[in-house]
């Protein structure tokens, strides 16, 4: 048995569009979430290197008067690497909001939105 009457190619054609559009917005989430994976696993990398620099350098420290300034001196490469982390986060989320951007203007959501008020035009009450 068909999934569609074929009475209703139109309904089909409209059906087959809304799922394309879904399809791919949800390629385009799954993208952006694998970006958002890596940037997070290189930055957790970083964030440990960066603990293990800061505490070498604090037990290399012979006088603890001097272990403030020791921290204070390791910091700014540790508030570098989040500020480049925050950056990165930002671009991808940009990306990411104008490829979604790009896709439902594109046809694809108009087709979808179609789909639906045609679904329910064909539907008996």
């Amino acid at each position: 048995m068909p999934a569609f009457s074929p009475s209703f190619p139109d309904l089909r054609a409209q059906y087959e569009a809304q799922v394309d559009f879904l399809n791919q917005v949800s390629c385009h989430a799954l993208d952006t979430l694998k970006q958002l994976s890596d940037l997070n696993m290189h930055m957790t990398r970083r964030i440990v290197d960066d603990a293990l620099r800061i505490g070498h350098a604090l037990a290399a420290c012979n006088d603890p008067v001097q272990m403030g300034s020791v921290a204070l001196r390791e910091i700014p490469p540790a508030a570098e690497d989040w500020r480049s982390w925050q950056s990165s986060l930002m671009n991808v989320l940009t990306a990411g909001g104008a490829t979604l951007a790009r896709d439902a203007n594109d046809g694809g959501w108009q087709a979808a939105r179609n789909a639906a008020s045609a679904g329910a035009a064909h539907t008996p009450a």
